[in-house]
């Protein structure tokens, strides 16, 4: 009888480890199938390269290395004596334009008033041809019928030719100050590129103070006052600080199950514990690989492998962290990701 209830006894047990274990396995697979997971990831944010684009001599460094700042803080300044200079010589020739674009409006005032004075000379010439015209016209049959003398006549007749000489002067002066008026074009291209020439060394002045460009953190910062610096010559990095991400590895299998919008939940290392919020920006399209080199001859390549083993690749997948803990935060940090197959973050 004993033994009989032993032998029922054991199988209910082997039943019910059998339920548990398929009951495991089935909530592993289901698990498995609501979440992607990550082991290797790592925090990351957007940076900045702080660089002059003027050359000069550092005269001061505002910032310390890690130090926090807010955009439009100062960072450094570059001596500004010779951009200062090079904007007070640039003004000068803007002055001296003006003045000379002046004078030659004056003269131009002065061109055209002897234009107009020729115009009335012409005009003045032309009504005396007119009326000597007339004065002959007039007399010539009242000589035939002894009305008027032949001397008058030929008075008429000369201040004729001397009204039509006349005209011709004044036509040829007219001619003559039409062709000395000159135009402003001259003067105001000089103008306009002297104000260019003040409007460029005003911005090189301007930028001789570097400020941040966003809200960040200062890293990379090892050089002093004193140093001499080149445009695009990179000083030190600004890692902005309003927008964290994590940049989890996922193998190719996973990818199928994750897409943009998917909730996500990130660990950081430091501090397992606290549960940081996120967001699927991004899947990676691309990856580089030892294995694709370009070689300059014309045989296939056979790439080596261990015993024929296809290693699944694994591509990045980008995270936007939703109010993360700044105190967690650093570029190149390592955490874990849980990607959460729906959208209601």
């Amino acid at each position: 009888m004993t033994n009989r209830k032993a032998k029922a006894l054991g199988t209910v047990v082997s039943v019910g480890l059998i339920a548990g274990a398929a009951s495991a396995v089935y909530f592993g697979y289901w698990s498995s199938s609501q979440v992607s997971i990550s082991d290797d990831a790592i925090l990351n944010a957007d940076v900045v390269h702080i660089a002059p684009s003027t050359a000069g001599r550092i005269s001061r460094i505002a910032v310390n290395d890690s130090a926090l700042v807010r955009k439009g803080d100062v960072l450094f300044e570059i001596d500004g004596t010779t951009y200062a200079l090079t904007v007070d010589q640039t003004r000068a020739d803007l002055d001296i334009a003006l003045a000379a674009q002046a004078d030659q409006s004056q003269n131009i005032q002065a061109q055209l008033l002897n234009v107009a004075i020729a115009e009335d000379q012409v005009e003045r010439a032309e009504t005396n041809l007119e009326l000597a015209t007339q004065t002959l016209n007039r007399l010539s049959p009242m000589e035939e019928k002894g009305y008027v003398s032949a001397q008058q006549v030929d008075t008429a007749r000369t201040a004729q030719k001397d009204a039509r000489v006349s005209l011709n002067e004044a036509l040829k002066q007219l001619e003559a100050a039409q062709a000395l008026v000159r135009t402003e074009a001259g003067a105001e291209s000089l103008v306009a590129a002297r104000r260019a020439a003040l409007a460029i060394a005003e911005h090189e002045l301007s930028n001789t103070v570097l400020r941040a460009p966003h809200n960040g953190r200062i890293a990379g910062l090892t050089i002093s006052s004193g140093e001499h610096v080149l445009p695009g010559q990179r000083v030190f990095t600004l890692i902005r600080t309003d927008t964290w991400f994590a940049s989890a590895a996922y193998l190719e299998t996973s990818l199928p199950d994750i897409s943009v919008g998917n909730c996500a939940t990130v660990y950081a290392l430091s501090d397992r514990k606290r549960e940081i919020r996120g967001v699927v920006e991004g899947i990676g399209w691309g990856v580089a690989s030892k294995e694709l080199i370009e070689l300059p001859i014309s045989l296939p390549i056979v790439p080596k492998s261990l015993d024929w083993v296809r290693i699944q690749q694994r591509f990045p997948v980008r995270i936007r962290l939703i109010d993360p803990p700044a105190e967690l935060m650093r570029v190149g940090a390592s955490a874990n990701t849980v990607i959460h197959h729906d959208t209601s973050c």
